[in-house]
């Protein structure tokens, strides 16, 4: 290994960069890893994965855990698979101190070594899984990965709750009204006027300023014009929107190193930006994007995530009219493999007969997410979590033959019906974009 090639993988939305041998192949959002190198395509392949976990409130406390609490923790989970030649010691990731475990799992009959550190209560992980055979043979990959690991601020959004403005402008020149709506994060701190809006994220340095106004010798047809500036170290996108005597202006501003991190959150503007004659209402719901993934669903406003539980794979969400419950789930997780539609709700339906006490299939039919058919589940048994009475909606779907795709909503029954008369819509609404 010691004339391999290296290629650089950088993630700018979890802030790490690293690099891989050149001739292996890259997969991102694989079963639980960030990213995943590997030799070919076998699933017996050797393989370099990547994975960061929040640890926050994982002691039950409000201490945050150590590595060598981590350390135990790992080696009771995989004593129970019965592994063997466990070993542990320190090493380092990039220029942070860290500790690995590796051992040999009988079963699976591979061996594993995982090298790992904690900051700022996340946990980075590099593992290496390979055959017994060739293990040695690679374990100069996992050293070079660990080797140029860089960690940094990440950047872009990989979720955002944004929410709609919804406004009109009436043409001098035909007497047509004209709607428009656009959608901008919830949590943008915003200026308004009737024709000039300001957003800013002074966290991240962002802003969009979007401007409505009449002009003279405008075309009649529509016309759209995307552009970009630099000025004092700032990058602005522009678009700008005029159909008569209407001229709609959209900017929006980041830091010009930072540009690429962002872009797709001004393309997403752009993609959902509205404006004609036709009569526009205000949303009564909220849209949640996945820049991971690329899919947005709509959601109550009263909704919002929840970082403790969710993971890139799987999305929880709290509603702040029920405190108390995770109402609604999204998961996207890659299966590893192709499968079909009727393996994966049997799977789903294992989990929940395991997870829901005295499960009961009250109804199954079938459904669409986005383009994709689907099945639509209907249960009722007892949540063990809240201690009451519940009912359970399944959508799922697979996606790209490998990828399965869960919404579930889980209610207690005595506020079942009146919930989902507000979260009723959420399951058609889930839309993928390129």
């Amino acid at each position: 290994m010691s004339d391999i090639q290296y290629s650089k993988y950088v993630s700018n939305q979890y802030g790490f960069e690293l690099e891989y041998p050149s001739n292996w192949i890259v997969k991102e959002h694989s079963a639980m890893f960030l990213a995943s190198f590997m030799e070919s395509n076998d699933k017996n392949s050797p393989s370099l994965n990547v994975t960061i976990q929040n640890l926050e409130g994982s002691t039950g406390s409000d201490q945050s855990m150590t590595p060598k609490q981590l350390l135990d923790i790992s080696i009771q989970q995989i004593q129970q698979i019965n592994a063997t030649h466990i070993e542990t010691g320190s090493c380092k990731i990039g220029s942070n101190s860290a500790d690995f475990l590796s051992y040999y799992a009988p079963e699976q009959k591979v061996r594993n070594k995982q090298c790992f550190f904690i900051k700022n209560n996340n946990v980075f992980i590099i593992s290496y899984t390979s055959s017994n055979g060739e293990f040695t043979k690679n374990l100069p990959a996992l050293e070079h990965c660990c080797k140029t690991f860089k960690n940094f601020e990440a950047k872009g959004f990989k979720y955002t709750q944004m929410e709609a403005f919804t406004s009109s402008i009436k043409s001098s020149s035909s007497a047509a009204t004209y709607y428009y709506q656009y959608w901008v994060p919830k949590t943008w701190k915003s200026k308004k006027e009737s024709k000039h809006q300001e957003y800013t994220d002074s966290s991240n340095n962002l802003s969009l300023v979007v401007e409505v106004q009449n002009k003279t010798n405008t075309p009649q047809v529509k016309e759209t014009k995307k552009s970009t500036t630099i000025t004092n170290n700032k990058h602005h996108f522009h678009y700008d929107v005029t159909i008569e005597d209407i001229h709609l202006s959209l900017v929006f501003t980041c830091l010009e190193n930072e540009s690429n991190s962002w872009e797709p959150l001004f393309e997403r503007f752009i993609a959902d930006l509205k404006i004609g004659t036709s009569f526009l209402e205000s949303p009564v719901y909220n849209r949640f994007y996945n820049f991971i993934f690329k899919f947005y669903v709509h959601i109550p406003k009263s909704f919002a995530m929840d970082p403790r539980s969710s993971n890139f794979t799987s999305l929880i969400f709290l509603d702040q009219d029920y405190p108390m419950y995770p109402i609604f789930n999204i998961t996207l997780e890659d299966l590893g493999a192709p499968i079909k539609l009727e393996q994966y709700k049997d799977l789903l339906l294992s989990f929940y007969e395991n997870s829901v006490e005295n499960a009961r299939i009250i109804s199954q039919d079938p459904a669409r997410i986005d383009n994709y058919r689907a099945l639509r589940i209907n249960m009722d048994g007892r949540d063990p979590e809240i201690d009451k009475d519940c009912k359970v909606i399944i959508q799922c779907a697979v996606v790209q033959r490998t990828k399965g795709l869960l919404l579930n909503l889980r209610l207690p029954k005595n506020i079942f019906d009146t919930a989902y008369k507000k979260y009723f819509y959420i399951f058609p609404s889930l839309v993928f974009y390129n």
